[in-house]
């Protein structure tokens, strides 16, 4: 070995199969995991992912092929991924309620060579292998008819030490983007930029040997950037495979959960449930929000309710989730109007506003594209290098979000940049008078869009969601925003329904409302 090379070795970083490995040595005798009635032990992770691994070897999985997963939560899936960081594979979960068709795009573009899912995709598997382009293994988490269940085979395998095989710069997952323009792309993550994100969450989070976390929305995203923080602490992952405002009560009042996770529809759906306000919440120590724009109107009300817990974060797949942080201290500034904020950079996260010729947007100056760098930015998207050129240029991430900076240096997001409408000649975002329209004591929740119009090229157009007993005409919601953002801005038409449209992930899904609209563009 060279001296060159010796030196980069002696200062280089761990990767996320070490970070893993460590921390269940470290809290071997302690629940890691509650699923399904079932506790599950550090140990006994430790012993899963060992077999998992051993298995992996005899069926001819090679370092650096990829591993899918289609199933709903389940802590299994976690051993499947974590087995794949700690024996050098790369991990593929896609959501499992995606298409057919994206399931079998991304099962050819990520070039997996297993295949793993659960009793209620079993069906959706076998018309997956016989539509592969090349083999595929089919295993299942269940006791299939048909298929081989993974974990009888595993059992016959003696667990040993687990000894982290990856390397900082290998990659060892892809997340697929839902595809909202074109086919899905697979992000690449690194185990570097793994284990890098997760000491971010580590650093912001408050986690403690005392955590428990509640995780209902997809593990497979968001939720599960927490999973390997959390367990780094000796902390305990409470799995629930669908979001039920009902059961996440439970789990408060129970004491079987103490930190929440959760996207702003779910939020608004936990405050505006019944028993609310005769649940004891006092168990409760944190909630992290995420994944989309928060009405600053319900934000204040869920302060009002739990207190001074509420943590935002904000991040992109891209950026494994951490580019700012709203703490629980920023939510009770007495002047308040960081509740309409994203936050701050997390450390060692550079960000910049970026104007439409390049030049940097500066504090106060306007609004501009979110740019960032930091050690876990993607090396890009799988299998496209034009996309990933857009993405990565001038020596930044250009993030697609529009943004401006206050005076104090907190970002204000101000709506993702395709979603501007130009109605008239204006420019006009949409969170910001889904803001206004949230205000409203009648509203629950609001989604604004642009539809064709003759005369504005785009008229303003709002879906609204209305309280529970309450009933309100749509000009005196056209009217509420006049009075607050002129006439400009305010919505030229206003539709009542019964709840919005969502994404796999609970954000609202923009393009599910503007499809009868634009048919062949901008959804």
């Amino acid at each position: 070995m060279s001296n060159s090379s010796s030196r980069n070795e002696l200062f280089s970083v761990g990767g996320v199969g070490e970070m893993i490995v460590n921390a269940l040595e470290r809290h071997m005798h302690r629940p890691a995991f509650s699923c399904r009635g079932r506790r599950i032990s550090y140990l006994q992770l430790a012993e899963q992912i060992s077999r998992t691994i051993q298995l992996f070897e005899a069926h001819g999985v090679k370092r650096g092929e990829a591993v899918m997963q289609i199933t709903a939560n389940r802590y299994e899936m976690f051993v499947v991924m974590a087995a794949a960081y700690i024996g050098g594979y790369v991990s593929v979960v896609p959501n499992y309620s995606s298409s057919q068709e994206d399931h079998r795009y991304m099962l050819e573009d990520s070039g997996a060579v297993l295949l793993i899912v659960d009793q209620d995709r079993a069906e959706r598997a076998l018309q997956l292998q016989k539509s592969a382009q090349r083999p595929v293994q089919i295993w299942s988490h269940d006791e299939v008819e048909g298929l081989e269940h993974f974990w009888s085979a595993a059992s016959a395998y003696a667990p040993g030490p687990l000894v982290a095989r990856d390397r900082p710069q290998d990659d060892v997952r892809l997340i697929y983007t839902g595809g909202t323009t074109g086919l899905p792309k697979g992000v690449i993550t690194t185990s570097s930029a793994l284990a890098f994100a997760s000491l971010l969450h580590i650093a912001e989070q408050n986690l403690s040997v005392e955590t428990k976390l509640l995780v209902s929305s997809p593990l497979s995203h968001g939720a599960g950037a927490l999973t390997i923080p959390v367990l780094c602490k000796g902390g305990q992952i409470v799995i629930h495979d669908h979001f039920d405002p009902d059961l996440t009560l439970d789990a408060i009042a129970n004491g079987q959960a103490c930190t929440l996770f959760l996207v702003p529809t779910m939020l608004y759906a936990l405050m505006d449930n019944t028993r609310i306000t005769h649940t004891d919440l006092s168990g409760l120590k944190r909630i992290i929000y995420t994944a989309s724009p928060i009405s600053p109107t319900r934000l204040q009300q869920a302060l009002d309710i739990f207190g001074p817990i509420l943590h935002q974060n904000y991040g992109q797949t891209e950026v494994p989730g951490t580019i700012l942080s709203l703490r629980v201290e920023d939510h009770i500034d007495p002047r308040g109007g960081r509740l309409s904020s994203a936050g701050k950079p997390y450390p060692c996260v550079t960000v910049r506003l970026i104007d439409d010729h390049g030049e940097q947007v500066p504090r106060g100056g306007g609004i501009g594209e979110l740019c960032v760098r930091a050690p876990h930015v993607t090396q890009g998207y799988w299998n496209k290098p034009e996309a990933s050129r857009e993405l990565l240029r001038d020596g930044w991430l250009h993030t697609g979000d529009m943004a401006y900076e206050d005076a104090d240096g907190y970002f204000h997001i101000v709506d993702r940049k395709k979603d501007m409408i130009i109605s008239g000649g204006f420019n006009i975002y949409p969170q910001e008078l889904e803001n206004v329209l949230t205000a409203h004591p009648a509203v629950s929740a609001a989604a604004v869009i642009g539809v064709p119009d003759p005369k504005w090229v785009e008229a303003v157009k709002a879906f609204i969601v209305l309280k529970e007993g309450c009933t309100i005409e749509g000009n005196a919601i056209i009217s509420f925003v006049k009075e607050r953002k002129g006439s400009v801005m305010a919505p030229k038409s206003i539709e009542f329904v019964p709840d919005l449209p969502l994404t796999n992930l609970g954000k609202v899904d923009k393009k599910a409302l503007r499809s009868p609209y634009w048919p062949a563009g901008k959804a």
